[in-house]
């Protein structure tokens, strides 16, 4: 099957969130969805205290675990892969791997030099960018650039990434991201857009579980 490929505008935290679980739940094909943040925002890992987050912007708690992340200067891409995709049968570490090196591809493209961490974090830390964890991308400094969060079920893998550079994302990164992922999915990316649904599906769970209290401060 092709590789679908979703662009989708500035929509909130919620909205985001909603959207990325439900096609986890409708997983039948690789999908590669691209979005952004109607504003500035924060999401957290499945299994955080709320507490971590900051009190002077919005938060929403992720389906995924990892760690907090500030979203509104990255660029953010959710990878779904159905059940039997070879890489949601490889594994957590495999597959993170796998799709951080094509990250990583996207970014040297970008003139920008960067490798995967081998280490285990020398300290924890509740910010997903100041723990890099094996596989995460880095700069020659050692700052993470990129990092990620898994979570499997019967439907499939959901990998929710974001890319967060010290300056301003290059505008052609999103293209040579879709580009790279395409390429070690060994699949060509075709555009697509929600199905019927996915939509109802979304809306469901941004009524009931992302815009809610009781799911994101549940902890």
């Amino acid at each position: 099957m092709p590789l679908r490929l979703l662009f989708h505008p500035e929509a909130s935290p919620a909205r985001n969130m909603a959207i990325d679980e439900a096609l986890l739940r409708h997983a039948k094909a690789p999908v590669l969805r691209l979005y952004s943040w109607d504003q500035p925002c924060v999401s957290i890992g499945y299994f955080q205290k709320a507490a971590v987050a900051p009190s002077d912007r919005p938060m929403v708690r992720r389906y995924t675990g990892g760690g907090l992340v500030e979203h509104g200067r990255d660029l953010t891409y959710t990878l779904v892969l159905p059940s039997d995709h070879p890489l949601t049968t490889a594994g957590t570490l495999p597959s993170y791997r796998s799709i951080h090196q094509a990250v990583a591809q996207a970014l040297q493209d970008c003139g920008i030099k960067c490798l995967l961490a081998t280490a285990q974090p020398k300290k924890d830390d509740p910010s997903c960018f100041l723990k890099p964890v094996p596989a995460d991308v880095l700069n020659s400094d050692g700052l993470k650039l990129a990092g990620a969060a898994q979570r499997r079920t019967k439907q499939g893998c959901l990998h929710q990434g974001s890319i967060l550079l010290p300056y301003p994302i290059p505008p052609q990164l999103g293209q040579l991201l879709t580009q790279s992922l395409s390429s070690c999915l060994a699949q060509e990316a075709v555009p697509s857009a929600l199905t019927r649904e996915e939509h109802l599906e979304a809306d469901s769970l941004e009524t009931r579980r992302y815009a809610t209290r009781d799911w994101n401060f549940s902890r």
